[in-house]
């Protein structure tokens, strides 16, 4: 009896270890947190993206998925190419391309910081909330106004 109860310790012992050992570290380098937490955004998983940001980088985050909400179209699957990061104390400037479903490159920019000894993303650049003074009157309230809303003489 002795030998099935110690044999159940250590098999239990073992699956936790082996369990442990599968769980995905935690990205280290700057370039990797750039791939995961864009794979995040790509496949509309904020609530995950949201780990690796700073407060004004979830600002983002909310805002792509507040865009989404009432939106059923098919996640965007794009690829990241030459991801380059220059690193500086507890900063670091990620510039890469990303490589839409339609084969087209696209120049994007990420700034990391390094809080608590993880990288985290947080600003992301060519973001942020227009001034006031790009709105048409009444829609101050509006992040962008919907595009049937802008006069033609202004297209």
């Amino acid at each position: 009896m002795y030998f099935v109860y110690s044999f159940g310790r250590w098999a239990a012992l073992v699956i936790l270890l082996l369990g442990w050992r599968c769980q995905p570290a935690e990205p280290s380098e700057p370039e990797e947190v750039v791939r995961l937490w864009q794979s995040y955004i790509d496949r509309n998983r904020f609530d995950s993206a949201r780990l690796y940001s700073t407060e004004l980088a979830r600002s983002y985050v909310d805002f792509l998925d507040a865009l989404v909400q009432d939106d059923s179209a098919e996640v965007t699957r794009t690829e990241l190419r030459e991801v380059h990061c220059v690193v500086a104390g507890d900063s670091a400037i990620c510039s890469y391309q990303i490589e839409d479903e339609l084969g087209e490159y696209i120049a994007d920019t990420l700034t990391l910081k390094r809080v608590g000894g993880r990288w985290l993303v947080h600003r992301v650049e060519g973001f942020s909330t227009p001034t006031r003074d790009t709105v048409l009157p009444g829609e101050e309230e509006l992040v962008f106004p919907p595009a049937d809303t802008v006069p033609a003489w202004r297209h």
